[in-house]
């Protein structure tokens, strides 16, 4: 996720659902030295959580829905590079639309939204519906091969704006 979504080149990162932070700390490896990581957590306690594990990142308790504000409230520049562990797929069509269009919105010109999606529920309605919507929004829609070591097996989708 983090090399799909060219954090290295970036100079401002947004996370969205950093949860536990299983990205965050490879987020953090990877940027290079002045680079910003804002990541926003609904969660309370899952967002004090990663703000105690990784000093580096700026995290705040707030939501997706949101982003938009959040980046104006937290005067963070629009971002090179957007990831996300949302579960995509156990979303209603509404909540994923309304995610995506903060999402595209905030993004920089030329940036990259990236975020994963479990084989198999990509194929449900919902995750179906969600390829659909990033077709929608972004100017150029990857997906890279599927990685079978993730238990469950998922692979990475790598959007353009």
């Amino acid at each position: 996720m983090v090399e799909a979504a060219r954090v290295q080149d970036a100079d401002r990162v947004v996370e969205i659902g950093p949860g536990s932070g299983a990205f965050t700390g490879q987020i953090l490896a990877a940027l290079k030295p002045g680079a910003q990581l804002l990541a926003v957590e609904k969660s309370g306690p899952l967002a004090r959580g990663v703000a105690s594990r990784f000093p580096g990142a700026k995290v705040r308790e707030d939501c997706a829905t949101r982003l938009a504000d959040v980046l104006r409230e937290e005067s963070f520049e629009p971002p090179q590079a957007i990831l996300s562990g949302l579960p995509w797929a156990a979303f209603p069509q509404s909540l994923q639309q309304t995610i995506l269009t903060e999402i595209h919105r905030v993004l920089d010109t030329g940036g990259t939204f990236t975020t994963f999606a479990y084989f198999g529920p990509h194929r449900l309605p919902a995750g179906r519906r969600f390829r659909d919507l990033l077709n929608a929004f972004f100017s150029d829609v990857q997906r890279t091969s599927l990685v079978l070591a993730n238990v469950p097996p998922a692979f990475v989708y790598v959007c353009r704006r």
